[in-house]
């Protein structure tokens, strides 16, 4: 199988171009908009006519979150208006179109249990509300050939380019390294997710084609993001504190949700459900990005 992936310089692109491969499956990437723009439904066509994959894995999206707030209109022609148009394309062709989306578009409450695809969505924001519809119209005009992924908190080796090539992860030791104070929200829900685990739960998708939909993928278990950094600076070897602070005191355009931790449900349902704990992704994570002194 051939699969196109857009946005292979991204931290989950990076891992899918090596772990694809490993999986017995041709990877094609396009690094960023200078070698395939999503928002330009003429060189989406002309690629998937060029090179014919027999599946599309898109990953880039306007992922600035506060940012979406103050450019709506970029908002909407990436995440929703984009992806449109590119599943329609593929459904066109008969490629499989995979669009991963995020857990912004839920919310639960603290407490409660982890949100099944089934579930209601409550985007509170317009980075939600424009993921939430690209995930809607890859479901509508993809409907033979569309898959919706949604996951949480991303990490993985390449780190986010929009955080300057870190992650949360790197950016908690980074700042702890340089004797910085440390204050994270303790009152955001999440399920931190590995690129790279994440990289082999789409693998398995591709392979089985279980059928078009919807499917949550995110790591076991769920911590605040206070206690996943402070988590990830123990396992990095680092005593430090780290002050828990409401999200109220960041002051951020938009609004996160407080309970965004999914239920892989319908993967567990097609028994293909190869995510693990998020806290033995992390201790893999740290031990191959901060290995001890030797």
């Amino acid at each position: 199988m051939k699969v196109a992936v857009i946005g292979s310089s991204g931290q989950l692109g990076h891992d899918l171009m090596r772990i694809l491969p490993a999986a017995g499956l041709e990877a094609i990437g396009f690094f960023g908009r200078l070698e395939l723009d999503i928002a330009n439904a003429a060189a989406v066509e002309a690629m998937l006519e060029s090179h014919r994959p027999d599946a599309v894995i898109n990953t880039a999206a306007f992922h600035h979150v506060d940012l979406c707030e103050s450019r709506p209109d970029d908002a909407w022609k990436i995440n929703a208006v984009a992806v449109r148009d590119a599943a329609k394309a593929c459904q066109k062709r008969k490629i499989l179109w995979m669009q991963i989306g995020t857990d912004y578009v839920a919310e639960g409450w603290p407490g409660c249990q982890p949100i099944a695809e089934t579930a209601a969505v409550c985007p509170k924001s317009i980075y939600a509300a424009s993921r939430f519809a690209g995930d809607c119209l890859t479901l509508a005009h993809a409907p033979e050939y569309g898959y919706v992924v949604r996951t949480c908190g991303l990490f993985g080796i390449a780190g986010c380019k929009l955080k300057g090539g870190l992650n949360f992860v790197d950016t908690m030791i980074a700042a702890a390294r340089a004797g910085k104070p440390l204050r994270v929200v303790s009152d955001q829900i999440v399920a931190p997710t590995a690129t790279d685990t994440l990289s082999r739960q789409l693998a398995a998708l591709l392979e089985h084609q279980p059928g078009p939909g919807l499917y949550h993928a995110v790591s076991h278990g769920q911590c605040s993001w206070h206690e996943f950094a402070q988590t990830a600076l123990r396992m990095a070897g680092l005593t430090v504190t780290v002050e828990p602070v409401s999200s109220t005191a960041f002051a951020a355009a938009a609004i996160r949700p407080r309970y965004s931790v999914l239920d892989n449900a319908r993967l567990r349902t097609v028994g293909l459900d190869l995510m693990e704990d998020w806290q033995k992704s992390l201790q893999r994570y740290i031990a191959c990005k901060y290995p001890p002194p030797a």
